[in-house]
């Protein structure tokens, strides 16, 4: 009988010893789960505090509340004392080209080409995707790698598709950047 006992106390510890385990894991993931929920207001709170004093950079990605990189899809075109929007493609050219306006306006001197077109240098190259595409005004291309054109009537060969310009129309697209060579300046903002 005395083995019995023995074995009957050991097993009965052990289950203790178990029994203890558990509730010391539950109390040790409840209390990381109330220090995460804690750092994630505090987080909010900070970001929201530092936006209502406007010390967020619009130009930066930020992170949202899930922890993803906000993309930025749309970028500015300055050309002769206008203002265009432009939604970008979703691209690895598009993303280098952001990439590249984080640090500061990009300039292109611009020539007018073929009647339908302002087609201007990059300065570098971005990643290529090319495809023969029919162009419309207001489309915003890469060509050979290194250099953007413009639109303003439309056009077809092999392209890496930028972008596109939001809320003007042709004529008044084409009225925006006149005649002869023009300088367009993009940026985040």
């Amino acid at each position: 009988m005395n083995k019995k006992i023995i074995i009957y106390t050991i097993i009965g510890l052990i289950i203790l010893a178990l029994i203890i385990a558990i509730i010391i894991s539950n109390k040790q993931n409840t209390e990381t789960r109330q220090n995460n929920t804690e750092k994630s207001i505090q987080e909010q709170t900070t970001d929201a505090e530092a936006l209502e004093q406007g010390k967020v950079n619009d130009s930066e990605p930020s992170i949202n509340s899930q922890g993803k990189e906000e993309i930025i899809d749309m970028i500015k075109i300055k050309v002769n004392n206008s203002i265009l929007e432009v939604q970008l493609e979703d691209n690895e050219a598009t993303k280098s080209l952001v990439e590249k306006l984080k640090n500061g306006d990009i300039k292109v001197n611009a020539n007018e080409y073929g009647g339908f077109e302002k087609v201007g240098i990059l300065g570098f190259s971005l990643p290529r995707n090319d495809t023969n595409i029919n162009t419309t005004a207001g489309d915003i291309v890469l060509y050979q790698g290194n250099q953007i054109s413009l639109f303003y009537n439309s056009s077809s060969w092999s392209y890496t598709k930028l972008g596109k310009v939001q809320n003007v129309s042709a004529k008044e697209l084409k009225n925006i950047l006149g005649s002869g060579n023009v300088t367009l300046v993009l940026s985040l903002n």
